[in-house]
C-alpha cells in the first residue's frame, strides 16, 4: 500500500522542520524526508545563530524587511518551541556590536547608521572608550551598537525543532538519495525513491544546498540556482571573568558567545562545491580576526572546528513560493539568513500550502523569477 501524507518536506534542517512543525500542527499529516542519518546536520548545525537583519543589510529592501518581520517572531517562537518541548534555545537580547577596526571604516558604519535609523531601525554610535567600557576586551576605532540584532543557540534551536516536529506527529524518512518528482495531469502526485511511491499533494523542497541537485525535474530549478558556500568556524573557552557578553562583528570575523562560555568565531565564505573540509588557512584566518579585536583571546583554548554548506541563490535572495507545477513549493537559497528566517518562511510555507494568504508580500523571493531571469547562464558574486 502506498504511504499517503498532505504533504511531503524534503529537507530536515530547521526550514523543513520548522514548515512541517507548523503543518502538523494544523491537523495535516507530515512526512519529512532527510538525505542524512537524523535531521538538523548541515547548515543548521553549522551555523552562528545570529538575528542580524540590520548587520547584514547594506541597504533596505524586500529582504531586509523579510528578515526585520521574522526577526519580530522570535521571542514567541523559542518560547513556544520551550513549552513544547522543554528545550530552551537561548535567545539571547544582548544585542551586536558592528567593530570599525581602522579609522577608515568608520564613515561605512556611520552610513548604515544614518539609513537605519531613517528606516526606524534602532541603532547607536559608540566612541572607542564607549565600547571599551561595554566590552572591556575589545580595541576598535568605534562601533555602531544595534540592540535588536540578537542572537539564538542555533544546535539547541535545532534540537528544538525536531522534538517539536515529532511531538506533532510529523514523519521521517532519513538516508535519502535520488527522490523523484511525481507529476499527474500538471500537478503533483507525491515522490518515488527507490522504487517506492509516497502519495501527496503537496511538496516542499526545503533541501538548502542540495536543492538544485537531487533531480531536475523534482527542483524546478536550474542547476546552479542554489549553490553551497563553505563557512569554516570554531569555537574557543575563556575564563568566566574575561567573557564577552555582546556579539562582535568586524570586516574580518564575528565573535558569538555562548552561555555555556563557548566563543563561536566565524566564518569563511568559500565557493568551492560540497567540500567541508576545514582548512589551516581557514583556521588562521578566523583567528587573526578575531585577536585583531580582542587580543586576549590568544589565551583562548580551541575547542572545536567545523564547516557547513550555506545554501547561496544565484541573485542572492531566498527562493520562497510556488513552482509552475501546481503543489509543488520551494523553500530555500536563504544563505546567512536561515535561522533567522525561519519563523517567517515556516509561516509563509504553512499558508501557501493551506492556499492562504501568505503574511507578507513575496513576490521577490518566487522560484518562477530564477527562469525569467534567464539564470541558468549567468553567475552571481558572492554577497559580502
Amino acid at each position: 500500500m502506498t504511504p499517503t501524507s498532505d504533504v511531503i518536506i524534503i529537507g530536515g534542517g530547521v526550514i523543513g522542520l520548522a514548515i512541517a512543525r507548523a503543518l502538523a500542527r494544523d491537523g495535516l499529516r507530515v512526512t519529512v524526508f532527510e538525505r542524512n542519518a537524523q535531521p538538523g546536520g548541515e547548515a543548521s548545525w553549522a551555523a552562528a545563530g545570529m538575528l542580524a537583519p540590520q548587520a547584514e543589510a547594506d541597504a533596505p529592501g524586500p529582504l531586509f524587511d523579510l528578515c526585520l518581520r521574522s526577526r519580530a517572531l522570535y521571542a514567541d517562537f523559542v518560547a513556544a518551541l520551550w513549552a513544547e518541548t522543554g528545550i530552551d534555545a537561548e535567545l539571547c537580547p544582548a544585542g551586536t556590536l558592528l567593530l570599525a577596526e581602522e579609522e577608515n571604516e568608520v564613515a561605512a558604519l556611520q552610513a548604515k547608521l544614518a539609513w537605519q535609523t531613517a528606516a526606524g531601525c534602532h541603532a547607536e554610535w559608540m566612541s572607542p572608550d564607549e565600547v571599551q567600557a561595554l566590552e572591556p576586551l575589545l580595541k576598535s576605532a568605534g562601533a555602531l551598537y544595534l540592540p535588536d540584532d540578537w542572537q539564538v543557540e542555533n544546535r539547541r534551536l535545532t534540537q528544538a525543532l525536531v522534538a517539536a516536529t515529532m511531538a506533532a506527529q510529523a514523519r521521517f524518512v532519513c538516508h535519502c538519495e535520488g527522490l523523484e518528482l511525481l507529476v499527474e495531469r500538471g500537478r503533483v502526485a507525491g515522490v518515488e525513491m527507490r522504487g517506492e511511491r509516497w502519495a501527496a499533494p503537496a511538496v516542499v523542497n526545503a533541501a538548502g544546498s542540495w536543492a538544485a541537485r537531487m533531480s531536475p525535474a523534482l527542483l524546478r530549478l536550474p542547476a546552479r540556482a542554489v549553490r553551497p558556500i563553505r563557512g569554516q568556524m570554531l569555537a574557543l573557552r575563556m575564563p568566566l571573568l574575561t567573557r564577552l557578553r555582546h556579539v562582535i562583528r568586524t570586516p574580518r570575523a564575528y565573535l558569538v558567545p555562548r552561555r555555556d562560555g563557548r566563543l563561536i568565531v566565524g566564518a569563511t565564505v568559500e565557493d568551492v562545491g560540497y567540500e567541508k573540509q576545514v582548512t589551516a588557512g581557514g583556521v588562521f584566518s578566523l583567528l587573526a580576526g578575531a585577536l585583531a579585536v580582542a587580543p586576549a583571546l590568544a589565551q583562548a583554548a580551541l575547542v572545536e572546528t567545523w564547516a557547513g554548506l550555506r545554501p547561496l541563490a544565484t541573485d542572492n535572495l531566498p527562493i520562497i513560493g510556488e513552482t509552475d507545477i501546481e503543489g509543488l513549493y520551494c523553500a530555500t537559497g536563504h544563505y546567512r539568513n536561515g535561522i533567522l528566517l525561519t519563523p517567517i518562511t515556516a509561516e509563509i510555507a504553512r499558508c501557501l500550502v493551506r492556499q492562504l494568504p501568505p503574511p507578507c508580500d513575496i513576490a521577490s523571493f518566487s522560484p518562477r523569477r530564477l527562469y525569467e531571469a534567464d539564470v541558468l547562464c549567468s553567475e552571481a558574486s558572492l554577497p559580502n
